[in-house]
């Protein structure tokens, strides 16, 4: 009887371990894909398609052949642009298999860029596929460009093999220095998907350097209810950063002296806190900025002695001074898109849910007359390698 028992045993794990030894039914073979490292999305030219599709797919033969050197020749490029039309996202991605023999494979996407002209009719239908589709990535890059998202495409970068790469490492280089907004996929759909905030997100337009064309960041795109409404230029968007806790690695430049407007000094940020507090009191609301900066003495150009501590307080006052002016400028611009770009809807939702309640359907009035008040902490640090300036007085 026990050899039966062993014997069943024996064959139940025999079975048990042959369901575990099966293929993935799933898999998917790279010489089968069309591996996808950008998107440009356009206003259809055509009635009946309201989309025009450029996919930038990596050209592996192309990497292969400009390795070889200048004899492989000039047309060998490490990416490849194709450009279709359709009626939605998910219909235009699929209007590419008449023209390519391989799937397109978006696990690698690196940016999606909306043209001007796009996102000002409205973007907000067409999310859906980016967030439900299982092969797009949360942390793809989003931006609006000035031009049409097919040439931003087809500007060829001088240190990246594909301009998709290219722009999505400019995008991560702005989390450092903090001049434009870094916003990812999940990021621009959770303030989509808001009843109060505005989405952002940087914009991205050519320029002719040398005549060399280059793709570079410029400003910085405002939505509402899924529309782009307006724009944040540079000051504008770095007051946005102060108070969204985005600020890292940016360089504050005050006046050294009240005599010459010259005489500049500049401070890099080397720690840097945003806060938003919204407060009920008697029933009144109000919002509070707090903002708690620590910089470095980066560069001086003037002449007097900044060395010690009377010169450092004066430096931090006016260093609080142009921060409160930036904010002051985001919270214009906001007010006047009326765009609650800041976030002030959700902050009084998260602390005050019961007071949120009688104010939502005003909220558009009420956002305008919201009194805010601005509380900039700066301190100045260290002055670096050296202490006296080495420009003469003369």
């Amino acid at each position: 009887m026990k050899k039966y028992i062993n014997a069943v045993i024996k064959i139940i794990i025999c079975i048990l371990v042959s369901l575990n030894l099966t293929s993935c039914w799933s898999a998917h073979e790279l010489n089968k894909l069309a591996i996808v490292i950008g998107m440009g999305i356009d206003k259809g030219k055509e009635d009946g398609y309201p989309v025009e599709m450029t996919v930038q797919l990596a050209n592996v033969s192309g990497i292969k052949s400009s390795s070889k050197g200048k004899d492989a020749g000039s047309n060998n490029t490490g990416y490849l642009n194709l450009k279709e039309k359709g009626k939605s996202i998910s219909d235009t991605a699929k209007a590419f298999n008449r023209k390519l023999n391989r799937n397109l494979f978006f696990s690698h996407n690196q940016v999606v860029i909306f043209g001007k002209d796009f996102a000002e009719e409205s973007i907000e239908n067409y999310m859906d596929f980016f967030l439900r589709y299982r092969e797009t990535r949360l942390l793809t890059w989003i931006l609006v460009s000035k031009q049409p998202a097919s040439e931003i495409l087809n500007v060829k970068p001088e240190l990246e093999a594909t301009p998709g790469r290219n722009i999505g490492e400019l995008i991560k280089n702005q989390q450092q220095v903090s001049q434009i907004p870094a916003v990812n996929l999940k990021d621009f759909s959770s303030k989509l998907m808001s009843k109060t905030t505005a989405p952002t997100a940087p914009i991205v337009e050519i320029s002719n350097d040398n005549n060399r064309k280059i793709a570079y960041l410029s400003e910085t795109a405002v939505f509402k209810k899924g529309k782009m409404v307006g724009s944040l230029n540079e000051k504008e968007t770095r007051g946005l950063l102060w108070c969204t806790n985005k600020m890292k690695d940016g360089i504050v430049s005050i006046d050294a002296s009240n005599k010459n407007i010259n005489d500049k000094v500049n401070i890099i940020t080397t720690h840097a806190t945003g806060k938003i507090i919204p407060q009920v009191k008697e029933g009144v609301l109000s919002i509070q900025i707090k903002i708690k900066q620590e910089g470095d003495l980066q560069e001086q150009l003037s002449s007097e002695d900044l060395s010690n501590p009377k010169a450092f307080s004066i430096l931090e006052k006016r260093e609080e001074d142009t921060i409160k002016k930036e904010i002051m400028l985001a919270l214009k611009k906001s007010r006047r898109l009326n765009a609650d770009i800041l976030g002030f809807g959700d902050a009084i939702y998260q602390h005050y849910p019961g007071h949120w309640t009688k104010i939502e359907k005003n909220w558009e009035e009420t956002f305008q007359n919201i009194p805010v008040s601005i509380n900039v902490d700066a301190k100045l640090r260290r002055t670096g390698r050296i202490t006296k300036p080495i420009m003469s007085k003369d």
